[in-house]
């Protein structure tokens, strides 16, 4: 069982804030904080090798907040301690609901209208370290690194050199310059999404988001097997002959981030 990690005490005092709970978290680790006055706050801790630019982050959830999005916003603006960053947000009220096909078929649609919203802060630009997916299948060090892997693990480096080849392949018969790229969430999945007595309340963990083809994000929250999230999204957004061709490409190359 994988050990709770301890909040920095020093952080604590210096925000006046009593540690509640341990929330948890994937890449970060977040905790359930209290105020002297008894509100409660989400308190996150970045990894050491946590994202560039983390001003765009907050930047984003502000500018959606603004669109009547409800998403997490700044309490204090961040402190560093050591090689971590650590920020304090607003808590949101509510609990993700477990996956099945009547809620991929509503999350698509929700991820439609999340997308009318994020179209609109495009002049955000890229966030730094982050590229689109073709820029990605051509970048060098992909190129480099497919070797060694192959060298290293053949069985896994042959997977994966199949999968860049053939993206390679299929982005060169599309016409890129036709793809709309807006701001995406990034992680757009079930237990990133709250309810509270059926109504949304709350839509987190933004720490990936940034500028990319619409279908990027879709191709995310689709996982590959996530039928109805494409259904319910048409039903708000049509997909275009391009979104669909590069679909499966841009799932693809999302894969090879961490290579």
């Amino acid at each position: 069982m994988a050990r709770t990690p301890e909040v920095c005490s020093e952080i604590l005092e210096h925000w006046d804030l009593t540690a509640v709970d341990y929330l948890g978290g994937g890449h970060n680790a977040h905790w359930l904080v209290e105020t002297d006055r008894g509100s409660q706050l989400v308190l996150r801790r970045y990894m050491a090798d946590h994202f560039e630019d983390l001003q765009y982050e907050f930047s984003v959830m502000h500018r959606l907040f603004d669109l009547g999005w409800p998403v997490p916003t700044l309490v204090e603006k961040p402190i560093e301690r050591g090689r971590r960053t650590w920020c304090l947000l607003t808590r949101l009220p509510g609990s993700s609901i477990e996956s099945d096909q009547s809620e991929q078929r509503q999350r698509g649609r929700l991820l439609a209208e999340f997308h009318e919203s994020s179209r609109d802060l495009t002049d955000l630009g890229q966030r730094k370290g982050f590229t689109l997916p073709h820029d990605l299948l051509n970048d060098p060090q992909l190129q480099q690194a497919l070797p060694k892997l192959e060298a290293a693990k053949p069985d896994a480096g042959y997977l994966i050199r199949w999968h860049v080849d053939r993206a390679l392949n299929h982005q060169s018969t599309v016409d890129l310059d036709g793809a709309e790229t807006l701001v995406l969430h990034s992680d757009f999945n079930s237990w990133n999404i709250l309810y509270q007595d059926g109504v949304l309340s709350g839509i987190v963990d933004f720490e990936s988001t940034h500028l990319n083809y619409r279908v990027a994000d879709f191709a995310l929250s689709w996982r590959g097997n996530d039928d109805e999230v494409i259904h319910g999204y048409e039903e708000v957004h049509k997909l275009s002959d391009l979104d669909w061709q590069l679909l499966v490409p841009t799932f693809w190359s999302w894969l090879l981030l961490g290579l």
